[in-house]
């Protein structure tokens, strides 16, 4: 079994190189920010297929999380993907822990679509699927709350499509299904990018693909807990925007 650090490591590498070999014209810049209550590796690509993507590893000392009171040292390992295709989808992959080698862990991992494409999103279901009967997991139960969390009560539907998976508070013996979810999400993720990169768009569709961007800014400014946690301990407003932030929006 491989252990969390040895894959974050691979797994970053290979998000940034896979990104950047859609298309040409991608460009990557990474940045390091050092803060109070950590430290974060940004890096940033644009350019091409790609409008922009965020790969982000955090470290935090002594905080608490959302929810909680006991104060804990947590791993953030996140990417977020805005392909300028709106045929394309927004890929959101969120993981967290705390103690490397002991857990919990803890993953989202879901598309939010522009243009909604059934089969593409059919596709991800099925690839998901399997890592659920691989592992002996429920198959609706391995998504439940993905519609909750990213949703907002003004919205008429949810950002989340519910094709991925959330996993919540997984232990050490459970590691391997956490890289199984993430590296066959990943995988299935890029296929389809891969797929509708070139798909001819118009005017509507990118509007349509703003106004995606647009709900994603709205549930990070005003409901995800991790970012009021991250602002309450002083992390620099150019890490959050960094991390979390699209490239463009439509009101």
């Amino acid at each position: 079994m491989t252990d969390i650090v040895s894959f974050v490591k691979e797994m970053r590498a290979r998000v940034v190189d896979a990104l950047c070999a859609v298309g040409p014209g991608v460009q990557r810049v990474q940045t390091a920010h050092t803060f109070q209550a950590g430290e974060a590796t940004i890096i940033t690509l644009r350019g091409g297929l790609i409008e922009k993507a965020n790969i982000t590893l955090m470290n935090l000392k002594d905080v608490a999380m959302p929810g909680t009171t006991e104060k804990v040292d947590p791993t953030v390992f996140q990417v977020e993907v805005f392909p300028e295709n709106p045929y394309c989808p927004m890929g959101h992959f969120n993981t967290e822990w705390t103690r490397p080698g002991v857990g919990p862990y803890y993953m989202n991992l879901d598309l939010f679509p522009a243009v909604r494409v059934e089969e593409d999103l059919m596709d991800m279901r099925k690839a998901m699927d399997g890592v659920a009967d691989r592992f002996g997991r429920s198959r609706d139960a391995m998504r439940e709350g993905l519609d909750v969390q990213y949703n907002m009560d003004h919205w008429s539907n949810p950002l989340a499509t519910k094709v991925g998976c959330k996993l919540m508070k997984l232990e050490e013996n459970e590691l391997d299904l956490f890289i199984g979810a993430y590296t066959t999400f990943f995988e299935a993720y890029l296929k389809i990018v891969k797929k509708q990169c070139n798909t001819p768009y118009g005017a509507d569709e990118i509007r349509l693909k703003g106004e995606r961007n647009g709900k994603w800014l709205e549930y990070i400014a005003f409901k995800d807990g991790a970012v009021k946690m991250a602002q309450a301990y002083g992390i620099p407003a150019r890490v959050l925007t960094g991390i979390t932030f699209p490239p463009s929006v439509v009101f």
